[in-house]
C-alpha cells in the first residue's frame, strides 16, 4: 500500500498526510483526507492566481487610454506588454552613460517632491540594499532575544560596525526582524554581537518559517546548531 508512512509532507513538499501505520480508515475518512489535501494544495495556487490577476488588471487599466487612442478599443494585455517594455528600457538606460544621466535627473526630481519624496527615497534604499555587494549582508540568519531575554526570534543581519565608548569598543550588529505572515514589514534593531545566536538556516528556509508562522518548520539542529554560541559568546 502507498499509505503506510505518516509524514506530513512528501519528498516534493506536497502537504500529503498519510495515516498512521496499521490504522485503517473508511470511505468517509478517505474522502475527508483527500479533500483536506486538495484544499492545502489549492490554497497557494488560488492566492497566487488572485493576486496575479489583480496586478495584471491594474497594469492593464493604466494603459486603457493608450489602447483606446491607438486601436479605438480596449485590448487586454497591452498594459502588461507596455510594462515589460518600460522595465526593459529602464534597464538599458541604467547600463548606458547617457541613460544614467537621465535617470539621475529623474532621481533628483522625485527626491524633491513633497510627500512622494519619503516614499521614493525609502523604496530606493530598499532596492539598493538588495542589489550588488550590499545584498550579501542579507544572507546570514541569526536568532535575536526579542521581545525579551529568553525568547528568540529570527532575524537577518544587515550590517556590522564598532561602537566606541569610554569603556572601550564593542562590535554591534544591525538586524532586520521580519513579521509574520508578511516578511516585508518588521523591525530594524541593533544588538551587541555577543547577544545573538548563529543558525544554519538559509534565507529561503528562514522566510518560509516566518511566512508560515512556524507551520513549515526546519529541523531543530538547523535552528539551534550545536556550534551556535550562546549569549555572551562571540559569533
Amino acid at each position: 500500500m502507498d499509505e503506510q508512512r505518516a509524514p506530513v509532507q512528501d519528498s516534493m513538499g506536497l502537504p500529503i498526510r498519510f495515516p498512521e501505520p496499521g490504522k485503517r480508515h473508511g470511505f468517509l475518512g478517505y474522502l475527508r483526507n483527500r479533500l483536506v489535501t486538495g484544499l492545502l494544495v489549492a490554497f497557494p495556487l488560488v492566492v497566487t492566481i488572485f493576486f496575479g490577476r489583480f496586478l495584471f488588471g491594474l497594469v492593464d487599466r493604466w494603459a486603457d487610454p493608450i489602447s483606446m487612442q491607438l486601436f479605438e478599443r480596449r485590448i487586454p494585455g497591452v498594459g502588461a506588454a507596455l510594462f515589460v517594455i518600460v522595465i526593459f528600457v529602464l534597464g538599458v538606460l541604467a547600463h548606458n552613460v547617457l541613460g544614467r544621466r537621465v535617470l539621475r535627473l529623474g532621481d533628483r526630481i522625485f527626491a524633491r517632491i513633497p510627500i512622494l519624496r519619503s516614499i521614493y527615497l525609502g523604496t530606493r534604499e530598499v532596492t539598493r540594499a538588495f542589489a550588488g555587494e550590499r545584498a550579501k549582508s542579507f544572507r546570514r540568519v541569526v536568532l535575536i532575544p526579542f521581545p525579551y531575554d529568553g525568547v528568540w526570534s529570527i532575524a537577518f543581519v544587515t550590517g556590522e560596525f564598532e561602537e566606541t565608548s569610554p569603556g572601550g569598543s564593542r562590535r554591534l550588529i544591525s538586524v532586520f526582524m521580519p513579521t509574520t505572515p508578511n516578511p516585508t514589514t518588521g523591525f530594524f534593531l541593533v544588538y551587541p554581537e555577543a547577544s545573538l545566536k548563529n543558525t544554519d538556516l538559509s534565507v529561503e528556509e528562514a522566510l518560509r518559517l516566518v511566512i508560515s508562522g512556524g507551520l513549515v518548520s526546519a529541523t531543530q539542529d538547523r535552528v539551534f546548531p550545536r556550534s551556535s554560541p550562546g549569549p555572551g559568546q562571540p559569533l
